[in-house]
């Protein structure tokens, strides 16, 4: 017998030990629901209807409108019943569940914001799973790696304080993959707490994905190729069973980087022969480019181009994709405030109208006047509402066309060098050049790439950096600021990828020319240099 106590309802008992089943064995809670043919009153009907989402999602089984229809019901139920929070929390969390399943990402990600502000504090169980689901959302679908990152960090903390163990080695994982993309120094540290924590609950396909994601991150920061390659091998011979494309294209990639043409070729036949192996974006990119890499080593300068070219082609892709969501997420974020406007607007229309009725009814005809007065007042209000709300629907337009014109500009300054270097067979190293050189559109290049730039501007040019950085009060910062000018960025993009305000980096070129004891401004004497050069 369950008894409920500050007002909350008291429930079937059969419905307490289907939910009782739930974690351990969850097909076991959904048999017991099934055998449920009537159930009394509304809370027990709106649990019935939890549980039963939660079993089938649990099990597996398709979800369908119908599962959408029952936690609907639950979740009203729970919504008018304020004692019920950790129900209203689960309802929250499994209408989002059904809402991914069936594709609707947005209202997903909404219910799970909603499940987390419902939850409460202690409710550690419910609070690691919201966030973990959020955190696959960001990942999956958004591409936000640092919200992935932070979510899975919470999740993982709700995990420890209630020492789910086989939990915590799922957000390990998706903490230190993320953690990977974002700051790379705690990667490998976090993988091998996860390794060892996969190792103590036996779990031979974590730990092997543990493992298979050391050997990416190895790769990514260039530190060791024979310890990727030590790590990748052990993969492939131990844990046959789950070897993937990732592994394969690991593998091909240490043999490609080494110069082991042959070996390379071996495992990138391995990957075609998977029947099940269908690439991602990012997974396509890298194979072209690993063929490219092969087709050099094999002296097929002509099929190396061709990869190269197409990995590229894909990355432009999976960046152009990037680039409209976050076009499609501002014009998202301004048709919700302007529906906020239009329901001000009309909510305070319909007031004010009330407002002036009730008034003209209730006063005399020696306040006509007063009543009169209020009501223009009133009108005057709506119209600046009107062309306050004309302003901002403007100013949001202009932050969006601008937004899109600098993205535009970037892009297209960038198209010279990338042209540049995949047609100059001198420069080795040119594909990774112009990899990093996207990067710097979003992120704050670190110093291997301005060496690299320095050295790939001075190729072009004639060793126009190194004569610059033979003034002797000429700054490794002032170079930068020289540089990004010479790759012909205006003033607003350098403050974009030195994240820096306009108004420095026009002081700042000013302040150069100074220092050079140049007549004329930077930019057009940098302008007469390369016009020279040419």
């Amino acid at each position: 017998m369950v008894t409920g106590c500050g007002g909350r309802a008291r429930y079937d008992g059969r419905l307490v030990q289907a939910d009782s089943l739930m974690w351990s064995t969850p097909d076991s809670a959904l048999a017991v629901l099934s055998a449920l043919d009537t159930v009394r009153g509304a809370a027990d009907s709106a649990y019935r209807d939890l549980l039963l989402t939660q079993a089938r999602y649990k099990t597996y089984q398709p979800i369908t409108a119908r599962d959408d229809s029952t936690i609907t019901r639950a979740l009203h139920w729970y919504r008018a019943h304020n004692g019920e929070r950790e129900k209203l929390t689960r309802a929250n969390l499994y209408k989002g569940a059904v809402m991914e399943e069936l594709d609707h990402i947005d209202s997903a990600m909404i219910y799970y914001k909603t499940a987390e502000a419902a939850a409460d504090s202690t409710d550690y169980a419910n609070l690691g799973q919201i966030n973990t689901r959020i955190a696959d959302l960001y990942r999956r679908y958004h591409g936000d790696m640092q919200a992935c990152y932070e979510k899975s960090k919470q999740a993982l903390r709700f995990y420890r304080l209630i020492n789910d163990k086989q939990q915590q080695l799922a957000c390990l994982i998706m903490v230190a993959s993320s953690n990977g993309v974002v700051h790379k120094e705690n990667s490998e540290r976090l993988l091998h707490e996860a390794s060892r924590l996969a190792t103590e609950l036996n779990d031979s396909a974590s730990y092997f994905m543990c493992q298979e994601l050391m050997c990416r991150q190895l790769l990514q920061v260039g530190k060791s190729y024979i310890k990727a390659k030590r790590i990748a091998l052990d993969c492939y011979q131990h844990y046959g069973k789950y070897v993937n494309q990732h592994l394969l294209l690991d593998l091909a990639d240490i043999y490609a980087r080494t110069g082991v043409a042959d070996s390379a070729r071996y495992y990138i036949d391995k990957l075609n022969q998977l029947a099940h192996s269908t690439r991602s974006g990012q997974s396509t990119a890298r194979y072209n480019f690993i063929l490219s890499r092969i087709s050099r080593l094999e002296g097929d300068s002509i099929q190396s181009a061709l990869y190269d070219m197409q990995g590229h082609e894909v990355s432009d892709s999976i960046q152009n994709n990037k680039v409209k969501h976050i076009i499609h997420q501002v014009e998202s974020d301004f048709n919700a405030e302007q529906d906020e406007q239009n329901q001000l607007k009309l909510k305070l229309l319909h007031w004010t109208i009330i407002a002036l009725i009730v008034v003209g009814l209730a006063i005399i005809v020696s306040i006509i006047y007063t009543a009169l007065r209020k009501q223009y007042v009133a009108h005057a209000i709506i119209r600046d509402l009107k062309k306050a709300q004309i302003q901002d629907h403007d100013d949001l337009l202009n932050q969006l066309d601008t937004k899109s014109a600098v993205i535009e500009r970037l892009v297209s300054n960038l198209v010279p060098l990338l042209k540049y270097c995949s047609g100059n067979e001198a420069l080795n190293s040119t594909p990774e050049i112009a990899k990093q050189i996207k990067e710097t559109v979003v992120e704050v290049a670190d110093e291997d790439f301005w060496r690299e730039l320095r050295t790939f501007l001075d190729k072009k040019h004639n060793g126009i950096i190194s004569s610059f950085a033979s003034y002797p009060r000429i700054t490794n910062k002032d170079l930068k600021f020289i540089e990004l000018s010479c790759c012909g960025f205006s003033y607003i993009e350098m403050a974009m990828i030195l994240n820096y305000s306009p108004r420095y980096v026009i002081n700042k070129r000013k302040i150069i020319a100074q220092k050079l004891n140049l007549g004329i401004p930077l930019q057009d004497y940098l302008e007469q240099l390369l016009e020279g050069d040419g």
